[in-house]
């Protein structure tokens, strides 16, 4: 046997090995029980008034980050802490459908700026088409627990999933990734 006809076959056995790790991995992540708000309590709550959110210099922004960072902290105002005991997550829109999450300490202001997975497009697709709209469901949080579940699709890509994510007090985990139903402009 010739070493490019050896070549050729461990290609093809690394091939076929790569494949089934890629449909074992998706078949454990849809088998897994997706986590649930109880899995992951929080013992404290705050129930006070939030701190305004620390922006920084709103020089430093631009784009939708201004109208969203750079405005007024008075806008903030009045907000309670909605995510895992102290923390207030909000949202900036980016457009029809298209937002990202920001969060910031309700106990002092710190701010964490855009948080997992960056831009998503919750909209409508393929309204009009045979199949129907896909809706997804944006994202969910409890002030009593530490798990943010984020479904949509990373903008500018077919990375449709729902994500769940657990906060350790400093930086989100990525716990399980689900994929969703794709849009229509994915499925050509």
């Amino acid at each position: 046997m010739s070493e490019n006809q050896r070549a050729t076959i461990l290609l093809g056995v690394i091939s076929v090995l790569v494949r089934l790790a890629i449909l074992l991995s998706a078949a454990i992540a849809l088998s897994a029980k997706p986590p649930q708000f109880i899995d992951y309590p929080v013992l404290k709550v705050y129930r006070s008034e939030a701190a305004l959110p620390k922006f920084g210099n709103p020089l430093q922004y631009d784009g939708t980050d201004l109208r969203c960072f750079g405005a007024d902290r008075q806008s903030y105002a009045g907000k309670r802490a909605n995510f895992a005991g102290h923390f207030v997550i909000d949202a900036c829109t980016c457009g029809t459908g298209c937002h990202y999450l920001f969060m910031w300490d309700a106990l002092n202001g710190n701010f964490f700026g855009r948080i997992p997975i960056g831009v998503i497009n919750v909209e409508p697709y393929g309204l009009g088409s045979v199949d129907g709209p896909i809706e997804y469901r944006g994202e969910q949080y409890r002030v009593d627990s530490a798990l943010l579940i984020v479904e949509g699709c990373v903008e500018d890509t077919c990375d449709c999933a729902k994500r769940y994510y657990q906060w350790n007090g400093r930086r989100f985990r990525l716990l399980l990734k689900v994929p969703s139903k794709m849009p229509p402009e994915c499925r050509k």
